[in-house]
């Protein structure tokens, strides 16, 4: 069952869910790891955005941006896919063009302006050093910020991932790792703080 968030002021929430359900269907048929990937992400995402203490439309949002924020990879050929992350440069240049290609699907449809703006941003990096746009910093929209830090973790902990080869404990600690450079450290904060129980923080 696929669990769809209700967005509740940048569209209709009938139209947000059929079109999520859409997507689901399209990218669990393509590759049904990015589909279980893309429903993590979206729950981790949400519980950051929820301990940021961001308005309850705002952390709606960000978890429909989230779910849909691979369906780019519906453009990208499964010989690609499979290969990850073991890519030539050619290769490596088709496959960065989800951002853009995810977002330009959703680019037509009325209120989802944002979320093509979150979808497009999901791997620019907090020291500018990301794509597509090589955006820094503040300049990253906050929800592109949350799911850049959900997407790695899960892509490192989730056995339905090609990256799965680190514990949760590796993970939490490569994100720390990278808290400055490749995430915003706010984020990073917020969201190991969603995901481990205030005792068990030591």
């Amino acid at each position: 069952m696929i669990a769809i968030p209700q967005c509740l002021d940048f569209a209709d929430a009938r139209m947000t869910k059929e079109i999520c359900e859409f997507y689901m269907k399209m990218l669990k048929i393509k590759n049904n790891e990015i589909c279980l990937h893309s429903q993590q992400v979206a729950n981790y995402a949400a519980s950051t955005a929820a301990k940021l203490g961001l308005p309850a439309s705002d952390v709606s949002l960000i978890k429909t941006a989230a779910l849909l924020h691979d369906i780019g990879q519906l453009s990208v050929p499964n010989i690609i896919l499979n290969k990850l992350p073991f890519l030539s440069t050619r290769e490596q240049s088709i496959y960065k063009r989800h951002c853009i290609a995810g977002a330009s699907m959703l680019e037509n449809i009325p209120g989802f302006t944002v979320v093509c703006d979150i979808i497009s941003s999901h791997h620019e990096k907090w020291d500018g050093t990301g794509y597509p746009k090589r955006l820094k910093g503040q300049n990253i929209p906050i929800g592109a910020r949350i799911i850049a830090v959900a997407n790695y973790y899960d892509r490192n902990i989730n056995p339905c991932t090609q990256h799965w080869q680190k514990t949760h404990a590796d993970a939490i600690i490569e994100l720390q790792d990278k808290a400055g450079l490749d995430f915003d450290p706010a984020i990073v904060k917020a969201f190991i703080e969603s995901i481990i129980p205030q005792n068990a923080r030591g």
